[in-house]
């Protein structure tokens, strides 16, 4: 079941990650230096 989810928004999700890393290093690199 787990593995048939991951399947179906595997390239999705894999997207969605790499962008929520992205927004979370650029905000603790904000507060950081500010």
């Amino acid at each position: 079941m787990f593995f048939f989810y991951f399947n179906k928004l595997g390239c999705l999700g894999s997207i969605l990650v790499s962008i929520v890393l992205t927004g979370v290093l650029i905000l603790l690199l904000y507060f950081w230096n500010g």
